[in-house]
C-alpha cells in the first residue's frame, strides 16, 4: 500500500475522495482471451488497479452504479492515452483481468443525489479524480519498475 495514490475533488460542499492502486502487469483489452498462448508468454506477477471512491453524498442505487461506470470509463481513457499494452502484446489495455472499484457514500446526514453520470456534477469530479489517480499511479508504478531493475542490474 505504499504506492496508493489518494486525491480529493470537491465543488458546491459535495467532495469525492479516490484512493488507487496501479498495476499494470495483468494488463489486458476487454474481450480478449481468458489465457493466451499463441505466444507462449504468461503473466508472471499480478498487477491490478483497484479504486475506491468516497463521498460525503447520499447516492441512490443507479448513482452508484454510474460512478462505477464512470471510474472505469476514465481509468480505460487514461490506459488508451498511455497507449498501455496488454499482456498479449496486441492490443492496447482497457484495464487488468482484476480491477475493481468500490463506490462508499453516506447514508443518511448528505446531499441527495439520483444520478452520477458523466453530465453530472459528481461524475465530472469522478471521471476527473479518477483520471488523476490513475496517471499519478502509473507514473510511480514506472518509476518503481525503474528503480526496481538498476538495483538489480547493480
Amino acid at each position: 500500500m505504499k504506492h496508493v495514490v489518494a486525491l480529493r475533488e470537491e465543488s458546491n460542499g459535495i467532495w469525492v475522495e479516490c484512493f488507487c492502486t496501479v498495476g499494470v502487469t495483468n494488463a489486458v483489452k476487454a474481450g480478449e482471451p481468458a489465457s493466451y498462448t499463441g505466444s507462449g508468454r504468461r503473466c508472471s506477477s499480478a498487477g491490478t488497479i483497484n479504486i475506491i471512491l468516497v463521498t460525503n453524498a447520499i447516492l441512490s442505487i443507479p448513482a452508484m452504479v454510474g460512478a462505477v461506470q464512470v471510474a472505469t470509463e476514465s481509468k480505460t481513457a487514461v490506459l488508451l492515452e498511455q497507449a498501455i499494452s496488454s499482456w498479449t502484446g496486441r492490443h492496447v489495455a482497457t484495464g487488468t483481468g482484476t480491477d475493481t472499484v468500490v463506490v462508499a457514500c453516506r447514508l443518511r446526514g448528505g446531499p441527495r443525489l439520483h444520478y452520477s453520470g458523466t453530465h453530472t456534477m459528481i461524475g465530472a469530479m469522478i471521471g476527473r479524480v479518477v483520471g488523476r489517480c490513475v496517471q499519478t499511479g502509473l507514473a510511480r508504478t514506472a518509476r518503481w519498475k525503474s528503480r526496481r531493475m538498476k538495483s538489480m542490474e547493480g
